[in-house]
């Protein structure tokens, strides 16, 4: 995790007006098919697919993420896994929107992302060309990746997903997502004590996440969260996938290089 927090950013004024303004606003970026694919996201349980950055002018090495999107279910851990060893040691930041799920499975993802040292972004996924659940689709053939298209910070992150951010090295929720719902109480003793142990595991400040005053819907607000270190920075998702960073020596490990080994 960062060594100290980037000095806190308000969120733009109140920017949690409920999941369906964030779905709104989505829409309005993206019409037709990716519309029903974004409400399917949420519907659907969770899967991870590697994206690759389609921004004007970056290739040959753009910048790479792992798409996260939907509920959290008992077997999405192992889906995780299944990415992460495909990577064989790449370090991709993971872009994730969720409504929630199951605790125990959001617990594991995140251990996961930790043992990885991975970052996480509140964020959406824009698909170009082929999409997340499309099969058998070529248009992507000879572009150096199953998956193309952009990240933006849009969409919630709720509940469990919320656990999973907890995660991250960084931990990024920019102007234009929403972070609620967040666990602080389990169904019985047993259970909320091993919620807390899994948030000193991740590094966040139990005591101050469950601490008062909280925001609306007795949400803890976004001061309270930052100062928990649940989230680490109010910067956008660009910060880890705009193909600016791909300019920098070293570049960092989510930037690829396209070569003709890719068409093979």
């Amino acid at each position: 995790m960062e060594a100290k927090a980037q000095a806190w950013m308000p969120l733009g004024g109140r920017v949690r007006r409920g999941l369906k303004g964030a779905l709104l606003s989505i829409c309005l970026v993206v019409s037709g098919p990716l519309g029903a694919q974004t409400t399917m996201a949420n519907e659907q349980e969770m899967r991870f697919v590697v994206v690759r950055s389609n921004q004007a002018g970056c290739e040959p090495t753009c910048p790479e993420w792992i798409s996260a999107a939907g509920t959290i279910g008992p077997k999405t851990p192992a889906l995780l896994k299944a990415t992460l060893k495909t990577l064989a040691g790449r370090k991709l930041p993971v872009v994730l929107r969720s409504p929630g799920g199951d605790m125990a499975a959001a617990m594991a993802i995140g251990r996961l992302i930790r043992k990885s040292k991975l970052s996480v972004a509140v964020g959406t996924t824009v698909f170009v060309g082929c999409q997340r659940d499309q099969k058998d689709c070529t248009a992507n053939d000879d572009k150096g990746a199953d998956y193309i298209g952009k990240a933006v910070s849009l969409g919630a992150c709720s509940q469990a997903c919320t656990l999973v951010l907890a995660s991250g090295n960084r931990r990024l929720a920019g102007e234009g997502t929403i972070v609620e719902d967040i666990p602080t109480l389990a169904g019985n003793d047993a259970g909320t004590r091993k919620l807390v142990a899994y948030y000193g595991e991740m590094g966040v400040r139990y005591e101050l996440l469950a601490a008062n005053p909280k925001g609306e819907s007795s949400n803890p607000d976004h001061w309270q969260m930052f100062k928990a270190l649940l989230v680490t920075s109010t910067l956008a998702v660009d910060q880890l996938v705009d193909a600016q960073i791909c300019r920098g020596t070293p570049a960092p490990d989510n930037c690829r290089v396209f070569t003709t080994m890719d068409l093979e």
